[in-house]
């Protein structure tokens, strides 16, 4: 009997620890569902500059730029370094409201050097206030900064490049 109470209190852990186990693994899944949720909802993560600006007679603001703000608006380049030659690098600009909020229909420029070639993929914002650019140098290595315009008005931040 003692062999038969031994195996049987054994067995009664193995399922416990089992138990245990499965518990925590659902836990985790859990844990891991809710995180992902979190990064996904725009409300959590939307921008949180806001203008204060609350009248349209804003000096700062250029005519025909209503709820534009050129504060939140920014200029992403990936990579940031390329070879003369052949390689190019995706410019992508984000125009975005006085909320945060991406902008469609604006159409976005950018500035030209007569050293680098640039080919717009998609000039006129999307839905999200995105903007595709590519941008490459024949012969001109060198450092580059990338601004780029919206209705007559320059952003604030750009972009700082360089080809090899």
């Amino acid at each position: 009997m003692d062999e038969e109470s031994t195996e049987y209190k054994r067995d009664s852990r193995r399922t416990k620890y089992i138990i245990i186990v499965f518990i925590l693994f659902i836990v985790l899944i859990l844990i891991l569902i809710l995180f992902l949720y979190l990064i996904r909802s725009p409300l959590i993560f939307r921008s949180g500059a806001y203008s204060s600006t609350t009248t349209s007679t804003d000096e700062t603001r250029p005519a025909g730029t209503s709820g534009l703000s050129l504060d939140n608006s920014y200029v992403f380049a990936s990579p940031l370094r390329a070879k003369v030659g052949g390689e190019q690098i995706r410019i992508t600009v984000y125009i975005l409201n006085d909320r945060g909020l991406g902008m469609s229909g604006k159409t976005v420029s950018l500035g030209r050097g007569s050293q680098l070639q640039v080919s717009s993929i998609q000039p006129v914002t999307d839905g999200q206030g995105r903007a595709t650019f590519d941008v490459a140098s024949e012969s001109a290595p060198g450092l580059y900064i990338i601004e780029a315009a919206v209705d007559g008005a320059t952003l604030i931040q750009k972009a700082t490049i360089t080809f090899d």
